[in-house]
């Protein structure tokens, strides 16, 4: 079997979660001389940039066997943490999810039995709200719990621009913790915006209310302040910046600064990549977390991740995309969202990875003209292509 054509498809999707905000993803459709396609996204992406780049590794993708999964992707990872050149992981991780979903429908087995096998039947998901005062945040956990949600994030102030508001921040655990009581989990995400001496403040100041994740309160590089964090804290700390890659991951597990260890599918490069992650992670007996990056196709992809590894199934995962897009908590019911057939499974509080051969999503292939991004349109990379392209990797 060899791959004959790529088309990278640039799609925009509505969030019924969210009204008036589209979500921009690049659908990767990998074509194959058997007929067979595996379909992929990394979740929300810079369209253009991740077009132009599946596009230079032509000389390496077409007329290969996509089987040949790390033989590819070992070529490619040059871009997950390029030295010289451009770095993009989700790009990577793109092209990745596809030729996993090619590569278990080829086989006729889902993506999570090519991985080992499920050892984790349903996933919990930690549901983030972010944005909104602190009235708006209460009114959505309450919404979330009554759906069955039983693990909340609280992303910080700041997120998406405007000021950090530590005092904000604060408010708004107490509120909802007080609006959900104990039973429900709750964290906090600061996506590294903390200098040490104010997280550590604020750690203190939170600690009363149980908080079962304090994610990411420093800047990526200061393993040493997420360190000094975990040992005078009484909360969980999570590294998720600081060790998305490989890279990070072991210098984190050096200096034993953590409690959780957390990745991005997407960012970490794709399944390929996670793999290894997951067995580097798994040898501490840390939790294990991943956040998403806001695709369909990623979000089927870590499913199959996150199920095929045990210690994924003791730690709440912040995998919710469908949530978002659909706009309910239990995605089993009828949606006028048709970009797939059978769309991935949420109820009260878990998710499952999709049934079926490759990542289990069906593309609704009439429906998909309508999702195309204004102004934009298919790119087909094929012979051409490759003749004419250059690949430095």
């Amino acid at each position: 079997m060899k791959i004959t054509e790529i088309e990278c498809v640039p799609i925009s999707l509505p969030l019924k979660g969210q009204p008036g905000r589209l979500n921009d993803l690049l659908m990767i459709k990998i074509h194959t001389d058997e007929g067979i396609t595996g379909i992929g996204d990394g979740g929300l992406v810079n369209q253009d940039i991740v077009t132009m780049m599946v596009k230079s590794w032509a000389p390496v993708l077409i007329g290969a066997d996509p089987l040949d999964t790390g033989k590819i992707m070992s070529r490619l990872s040059g871009a997950i943490h390029a030295i010289w050149g451009m770095s993009y992981p989700a790009a990577v991780a793109s092209v990745d999810y596809a030729l996993w979903d090619l590569k278990g429908k080829a086989l006729n087995q889902p993506v999570y039995q090519l991985l080992g096998g499920k050892q984790v039947e349903k996933l919990r998901f930690n549901y983030f709200l972010s944005g909104g005062d602190t009235a708006d945040r209460v009114k959505r956990a309450e919404e979330a719990v009554a759906g069955g949600v039983k693990s909340l994030g609280l992303k910080a102030t700041g997120f998406g621009g405007g000021g950090i508001s530590t005092e904000t921040d604060l408010a708004n655990v107490k509120a909802v913790r007080e609006a959900v009581g104990y039973d429900v989990e709750l964290s906090i995400d600061y996506n590294a915006s903390l200098d040490y001496w104010t997280a550590l403040r604020f750690g203190q100041q939170v600690e009363e209310y149980d908080l079962f994740k304090y994610e990411q309160p420093v800047a990526w590089y200061d393993i040493d302040g997420l360190a000094n964090l975990r040992k005078k804290l009484n909360i969980p700390i999570c590294s998720h910046e600081s060790t998305v890659l490989v890279t990070g991951l072991v210098d984190v597990i050096k200096k034993d600064a953590v409690d959780i260890l957390g990745t991005k599918l997407s960012s970490a490069g794709g399944l390929t990549a996670g793999v290894q992650w997951a067995k580097i992670a798994k040898t501490t007996n840390l939790g294990m977390y991943c956040g998403g990056m806001n695709g369909l196709w990623e979000a089927a992809a870590q499913a199959h991740w996150l199920c095929s590894e045990a210690e994924f199934g003791l730690q709440s995962q912040a995998s919710f995309f469908p949530v978002s897009l659909y706009g309910t908590f239990d995605t089993t019911q009828p949606t006028d969202i048709d970009i797939v057939n059978n769309p991935m499974k949420y109820k009260d509080g878990y998710f499952w990875p999709p049934e079926g051969p490759g990542l289990g999503l069906e593309l609704n292939e009439q429906a998909l003209p309508k999702y195309i991004t204004q102004g934009k349109s298919t790119i087909t990379i094929g012979e051409k292509e490759r003749a004419e392209g250059r690949f430095f990797g």
